[in-house]
């Protein structure tokens, strides 16, 4: 035999052996994930139902709470909507009488400035008259 054939030989044992090592080391850690599957699944399948049991409880109170949360927040829109009431009430009652007065005042400025216009020139005019005369 020659040097090649038996360094070959040497070779395709050593891939031999490594073929053999990495399958055992997949077997080992294929056995490994099974029990830890086997393990997951038993707790699933003891605690699963008492999990989805409080989740159930959970979700109703939490449901039963927002109904309360509607409740405060339908009230708080009713009050809401008579202090809005209230305002447009309280300022119709205060602006109108104010426009009113408001105008009533203008009124009374422009028409005692008029007769105030009106006096001035009729007095001119008699005085004027009188001299004519």
């Amino acid at each position: 035999m020659s040097l090649l054939a038996i360094a070959w030989t040497i070779v395709a044992f050593l891939v031999g052996a490594l073929v053999v090592v990495l399958c055992v080391v997949i077997v080992r850690v294929t056995a490994r994930l099974a029990g830890v599957l086997t393990s997951t699944r038993d707790l699933i399948d003891k605690q699963g139902a008492t999990l989805l049991d409080e989740v159930g409880t959970t979700v109703t109170l939490v449901n039963h709470e927002i109904g309360r949360v509607d409740g405060i927040l339908a009230t708080a829109e009713t009050a809401t909507v008579a202090v809005g009431n209230l305002v447009n009430v309280v300022s119709t009652t205060v602006t109108s009488p104010l426009v009113r007065l408001s105008a009533f005042a203008w009124g009374l400025r422009k028409a005692v400035s008029k007769a105030a216009e009106d006096d001035g020139g009729t007095a001119g005019s008699r005085r004027r008259g009188r001299r004519r005369r």
